[in-house]
């Protein structure tokens, strides 16, 4: 009887520690069902309806609050003289929410004296196509045309526009605002490097490897030059992060595969998928959708060379890439793909970054508490897995290595339990 209560449980403990590599390696994973979602993290902060109750907010400090449709909400910030300064929010609507081309949210930088220095608006300029929308205003030191230059209190405004018919519930937002330093008096940047905005050309060469995309800024999977395949669901947005140094150029192209199709192949979706930019400071930098049915297609983002002399530029995509960094690259698949495709989206990232790094400009400060600059590390560690608790994928995968790791030890001491069983004499 114990005998056949041992060979049982071994059985059993052998069967779990088989699973788990198979599983953690994607092969007996079962495959998601719901569309992953961004998860605000940071410090509650209740934004005001006033500028004069506006909570404070500190530097390079992630908080989350909620906001209704047709809600501003307020936020105080105190800027010196010397930093430049830019602050992000993103509204982050439930998967399938009703959403309507104009809803979004819009942002404003304002001085204590009424005066704005910034404002940006997101919106998803698509009926339907719920997804985490936001950028980043600034007050930037040195800007000519910039009034905001003094060491005073600031107010960060988030509105929510939404159409009356469009969804009514309270979302979740994510905000964070952070600083970056003055350069060394006397310190003259070089000029940017010409930036050419012919059409690029996809890395075509190389092996693949497999990315975990995050679901937030947070979570981005860290990738390099190289190739990378994922799968989306419809209605999902993957986030992913390239290293970028002083000087370099990033192009990602984003392959949306062929997939199995259950409409008639005729139908469409319009902006069906997206690929969007951020800059290190979350502020938008430039986005390209195209139509979807099932049928292959596929998005590029070429960004100029990273240049602190950008940010005098008249072109607002050349202006936002000024600093070296994690940029960031969100990818989308509308909700209503759902209607022509079953299952998910197999999507390849064509990853390149070209140009001999260049050295930073002189801060008067460290720039990296804003998310500015690379080292070779970082470099090194992008081996598409996501970061800061990773994805649901990336932690199935961690689950599914210690299953087999908690297996196969107590597999072991089974074997050496029945061993000494069977040295001890028989009584009786």
């Amino acid at each position: 009887m114990k005998r056949t209560t041992f060979t049982a449980a071994a059985a059993l403990l052998l069967l779990a520690a088989c699973q788990g590599p198979a599983f953690a390696d994607g092969g007996a994973a079962p495959a998601p069902t719901a569309p992953a979602t961004w998860q605000p993290r940071g410090s509650v902060l209740g934004g005001a309806a006033t500028t004069a109750d506006a909570p404070a907010m500190k530097a390079g400090t992630t908080y989350r609050d909620t906001i209704r449709p047709g809600q501003t909400r307020m936020y105080g910030i105190a800027l010196d003289a010397k930093s430049s300064a830019y602050a992000s929010a993103f509204a982050l609507p439930p998967p399938g929410a009703k959403v309507t081309y104009d809803d979004g949210i819009e942002l404003k930088l304002v001085s204590a004296d009424g005066t704005e220095c910034d404002s940006r608006e997101e919106h998803f300029d698509d009926d339907g196509d719920a997804r985490p929308v936001g950028t980043a205003v600034e007050r930037t030191i040195g800007d000519e045309d910039d009034s905001c230059q003094g060491a005073n209190q600031y107010t960060l405004q988030v509105h929510r526009t939404s159409d009356a018919g469009s969804d009514q519930a309270v979302w979740p937002l994510e905000l964070r605002y952070v600083l970056e330093p003055p350069l060394r008096s006397g310190t003259v940047p070089p000029p940017a490097p010409p930036f050419a905005s012919a059409s690029p050309t996809p890395l075509l060469t190389g092996g693949t490897r497999r990315a975990a995309g995050g679901t937030s800024f947070e979570t981005a999977a860290a990738i390099r030059t190289g190739i990378w395949k994922d799968r989306l669901l419809p209605g999902e947005t993957r986030f992913y992060k390239v290293p970028v140094d002083w000087g370099q150029q990033a192009t990602v192209f984003a392959d949306f595969s062929s997939a199995r199709q259950i409409g008639s192949g005729l139908d469409f979706v319009g902006a069906g998928v997206r690929l969007t930019a951020y800059s290190p400071v979350r502020q938008y930098v430039d986005g390209a959708d195209g139509d979807y049915s099932g049928s292959p297609t596929s998005l590029a983002e070429q960004l100029p060379p990273a240049s602190y002399a950008n940010r005098s530029s008249d072109d607002d995509t050349v202006q936002r890439v000024r600093y070296a960094g994690w940029y960031y690259f969100a990818v989308s698949v509308h909700p209503d793909v759902a209607k022509q495709v079953g299952g998910a989206v197999p999507v390849t990232l064509r990853v390149q970054v070209k140009g001999a790094a260049q050295p930073a400009p002189a801060y008067a400060g460290n720039p990296a508490a804003a998310g500015i600059g690379v080292t070779a590390h970082d470099v090194a560690a992008a081996d598409g897995t996501a970061t800061g608790g990773g994805s649901s994928s990336s932690a199935l995968r961690a689950v599914a290595y210690g299953a087999f790791g908690v297996g196969t030890l107590l597999l072991l001491v089974l074997a050496a339990w029945f061993a000494a069983a069977r040295r001890r004499p028989v009584r009786g």
